[in-house]
């Protein structure tokens, strides 16, 4: 694709932050016509009342749902649609995530969906957060190409989380858009972007945990351990600021594939944070992603 004139694009998920903050991204071009913001109908939206924009209920765990006639002239999807989506979803809740990212996939393709761009996760990564695997890690050596290792595992401060059910359905989705982009005939191809930590609203860094919370409590506790240290690391390295996310998304729909070595593909999403386990190699070369923001600038400027 090109952002060209005219072009439509279909957000699911519109009434969660990512969701949202992906909206209020393309609204601001001159390219983009139409954007259609599809949300849950328990998580009402709120979004801005802009002529370009046309909201949808719509329950995507439903295959052939009613929001399936605003697919309909779209040029782009750009899923973040999720019954959970958090990193403590269970099962259940996983599996219908998964259900309504193919629900969604089979009825793009139907409908000569040009591009599909899928709100994969860092949790797919999460098992290179320690033990063998984090040892033979470099900085910046954390690839697209690397085997997948679901999961990340740490103590929130009250237990112990685990995260493989919600990463096997992101790695799960990434999966099955790579074959449905195979088999499309050139027709379609998608972006599964593994976004990093982007929090709501201001999404300020400082308030990145070593307890993977929302909270504020980014700062070392006087018997911290090395795997407070650790994880307080791994959290850092991957935020990814609004205006990053912004740049990630329009590069995303502009991208051209006519480089790409197969119809799909994976990015890092994650800002430029110094000393980071993610490479920014792929997302550079394959969708021209160059992110500016650097999570150690902007701790010294809000500190």
């Amino acid at each position: 694709m090109r952002e060209e004139q005219g072009q439509v694009v279909l957000v699911t998920g519109a009434g969660g932050n990512l969701g949202a903050k992906a909206i209020k991204a393309l609204l601001a071009t001159d390219w983009c016509s139409r954007v259609v913001g599809l949300y849950w109908p328990a998580l009402p939206a709120d979004l801005p009342a802009h002529p370009k924009l046309e909201p949808v209920i719509a329950d995507l765990t439903l295959a052939d749902g009613p929001w399936r006639k605003h697919m309909q002239g779209v040029d782009c999807v750009v899923h973040f649609a999720a019954v959970n989506p958090f990193p403590d979803a269970s099962w259940k809740e996983a599996t219908a995530s998964f259900d309504m990212t193919v629900n969604l996939g089979l009825c793009a393709a139907a409908e000569g969906v040009s591009r599909f761009i899928f709100g994969s996760s860092n949790h797919v990564m999460g098992g290179y957060k320690d033990g063998e695997l984090a040892a033979a890690l470099r900085p910046g050596g954390l690839s697209e190409g690397l085997p997948p290792a679901p999961g990340t595992r740490w103590h929130d401060g009250q237990k112990f989380m685990d995260s493989t059910v919600y990463a096997t359905s992101k790695l799960m989705g990434e999966r099955f858009l790579a074959g449905l982009a195979a088999g499309a005939g050139g027709r379609m191809s998608s972006i599964s972007m593994r976004i990093g930590w982007i929090l709501p609203g201001e999404n300020n860094p400082s308030h990145i945990s070593v307890t993977g919370s929302h909270g504020s409590g980014s700062k070392m506790h006087p018997h911290a351990g090395a795997d407070d240290v650790r994880n307080l690391q791994w959290f850092r390295g991957m935020w990814l600021s609004n205006e990053d996310f912004r740049r990630l998304i329009l590069a995303a729909i502009g991208a051209g594939s006519q480089s790409w070595s197969r119809p799909s593909i994976v990015v890092n999403g994650v800002s430029a944070n110094t000393g980071m386990d993610w490479s920014l190699a792929g997302g550079a070369e394959l969708i021209g992603y160059h992110p500016e923001d650097n999570l150690f600038t902007q701790l010294f400027l809000t500190n």
